[in-house]
């Protein structure tokens, strides 16, 4: 029989807690999360609003408010562990070997700088050459993510590029440094269905000539069966499942995960979509027990008073469900 061999993790978060300091005590929107990214891989992060996916990249960028902070845990790339890092040395890392692409890009440009000159300084703060050379850096890119007349686009402002175009833009302005690893924070909730598959597109390219790991984070189950090589399923601030993609499509064990894929249209079928009921709990009333128990249908008085581990249900497939462990035993 053939092992699969393993795969080398560019980026590992252990145990990661980030607490919120506010007027209602503690808050904590990432809970003891366990990620591993592998390099030259997609990687989904999956989940509703709320679940604490923006606040894990916000983690590992350091681009925390300044009332939040990592409380437990490593953000190890290679042996580096970058919750150690002072913010210059962290500053040095992101954008370099860390890059991210927020989900609107109109507020992540600044509007009154050319869009040319905001990408060339991405690469001035990580590199000692001249403005010249770093602004045909600037235009080569903006051809390699499609934009059209670049030489003209470099000296454009925000306000006079279509949301596609900007963020086409802020791809760009992330892979310009070419990074080890490329966070995607939403990347096309902004956008329309073609310019979407435009943009997965690209990134797809852009991976396979330059080998950049890519942490996809989405409530996008389309754009996860697209583009992800391993999903993590975050409900609540914790990872409730995690498996191969085609794993995870073909044998959901979590009632999350079952409930999420529930909800996807099917294109044979003219029934009603399926919805979850309620909504992911506040940070400051998270439940007891399995932060999922008060929406699952299968919630007996355990899941509402003990919290569930993460248990091993096949080969790189793990949940967090105490009816997934019973099945394990039985």
């Amino acid at each position: 029989m053939e092992h699969k061999e393993k795969d080398e993790i560019l980026l590992r978060l252990e145990n990661l807690k980030t607490v919120i300091s506010s007027k209602d005590g503690k808050l904590v929107p990432v809970d003891g999360v366990d990620i591993e990214i592998p390099k030259g891989k997609t990687v989904g992060v999956v989940g509703e609003s709320g679940c604490g996916k923006s606040m894990t990249a916000m983690s590992i960028m350091g681009l925390l408010p300044s009332n939040t902070r990592v409380e437990e845990g490593k953000i190890l790339l290679g042996e580096t562990d970058l919750t150690k890092l002072s913010p210059k040395e962290l500053r040095k890392i992101t954008g370099d070997k860390i890059s991210i692409i927020f989900q609107e890009p109109m507020t992540s440009l600044n509007p009154v700088i050319q869009v040319g000159k905001q990408v060339r300084e991405a690469i001035l703060l990580h590199e000692k050459i001249s403005k010249e050379e770093a602004k045909q850096r600037v235009i080569e890119i903006f051809k390699q993510v499609g934009i059209p007349e670049p030489e003209r686009r470099y000296r454009a402002y925000p306000h006079q590029l279509s949301g596609g175009l900007r963020q086409r833009v802020m791809i760009g302005m992330a892979m310009v440094c070419n990074p080890d690893l490329l966070i995607a924070d939403e990347p096309t909730t902004a956008l329309d269905v073609t310019i979407e598959a435009q943009i997965l597109h690209l990134m797809r390219q852009l991976q396979k000539q330059k080998g950049t790991s890519i942490m996809m984070i989405t409530h996008n189950l389309g754009v996860v069966a697209e583009l992800c090589d391993k999903v993590y399923v975050m409900y609540a601030g914790k990872v409730v499942e995690t498996a191969d993609v085609y794993e995870l499509f073909k044998n959901p064990q979590h009632p999350y995960t079952i409930g999420l894929l529930g909800a996807l249209p099917k294109m044979d079928s003219n029934q009603r979509l399926d919805s979850i009921e309620g909504m992911v709990p506040t940070l400051k009333d998270m439940p007891a027990g399995c932060r999922f128990a008060p929406r699952c249908p299968h919630a007996t008085e355990q899941c509402s008073k003990q919290q569930p581990p993460l248990v091993s249900v096949g080969a790189e497939h793990q949940v967090r469900c105490f009816l997934a462990g019973a099945k394990e035993e039985n």
